[in-house]
């Protein structure tokens, strides 16, 4: 369980990671397209904007994708961990030998 949880921990944070910088990169481009002058640009700028904000979008889904995989593992392995928990065994006699020194 430590190990998924670890694995599960290092990839929420670099996707986090990810999102922020993609946070830091929109609010720039839009103290940027705030102080340009020219239409042409402007617009270039928004548009690379509304991209940014995509793929923010996209590595936000993959955040809560990779999550739900990995919550779905740890049920995988709890149920499997308490089925051979529940494991009965029995014994039973199949057959007798006997024997006799003569």
């Amino acid at each position: 369980m430590t190990k998924l949880d670890s694995w599960a921990a290092d990839v929420k944070s670099a996707l986090e990671g990810e999102i922020k910088d993609l946070d830091r990169e929109i609010r720039e481009l839009k103290k940027e397209a705030a102080l340009i002058g020219d239409l042409e640009r402007k617009i270039e700028t928004h548009r690379k904007i509304k991209e940014l904000e995509k793929a923010r979008h996209e590595k936000r889904k993959s955040l809560f994708e990779a999550q739900d995989a990995v919550d779905a593992k740890k049920e995988e392995l709890l149920s499997s961990t308490e089925a051979r928990l529940k494991r009965h065994i029995e014994r039973a006699e199949i057959f007798t030998i006997r024997w006799r020194l003569v």
